[in-house]
């Protein structure tokens, strides 16, 4: 399911890194894999919101001390090195939100609201100071939302374009204290 609402949500990062990675495997499946695992994308850092009975949104954020560097022979070692500068600018003590989404029928209900909240419960009782995440600086509505939860940006990297990326361009840094 987390694969699926990234997909419908957020799809450009797991476009690049897992579309056409290994010969006859989905992004999809890739991920779905990724997610079964216990890693920092795995089910254990992930949320799933629901309203009116079906899934509408879904966040993972992960500890950004477990933001590891990719093996030289992953398959997708090569792709996540364009993106090296997000886990570089990361602050070790915060809970990253590396992925929130909201399926388009249920924005404007509060949903991200609740899961960012949720990622703050998490780094509270993980003992972790602050949360952190990625929003593209053109990003207006996503940026006024997390303001308006006390976020503040705190950094910014400049994204090259790739050939494979849809995006490209200013990325905040934005952080909040627990």
């Amino acid at each position: 399911m987390l694969a699926a609402v990234e997909m419908l949500t957020t799809p450009e990062f797991a476009r690049f890194v897992f579309e056409d990675l290994l010969p006859g495997v989905s992004a999809g499946a890739l991920m779905s894999q990724l997610y079964g695992g216990d890693g920092p994308d795995g089910w254990r850092w992930s949320w799933i919101v629901e309203a009116e009975g079906e899934t509408a949104g879904a966040m993972a954020a992960y500890p950004a001390h477990l933001a590891g560097q990719v093996p030289p022979d992953d398959p997708a070692a090569e792709r996540l090195a364009h993106l090296a500068g997000f886990p570089a600018l990361m602050p070790k003590e915060a809970l990253h939100v590396s992925r929130i989404g909201v399926l388009p029928g249920f924005r404007g209900r509060g949903l991200a609201r609740a899961l960012i909240g949720a990622a703050l419960r998490t780094a509270q009782r993980e003992g972790l100071g602050m949360v952190s995440l990625f929003v593209w600086a053109d990003n207006a509505p996503a940026r006024a939302l997390y303001e308006s939860m006390g976020f503040r940006r705190t950094g910014s990297l400049e994204i090259a374009p790739h050939p494979r990326l849809t995006r490209h361009g200013e990325s905040l840094l934005m952080t909040r204290p627990v």
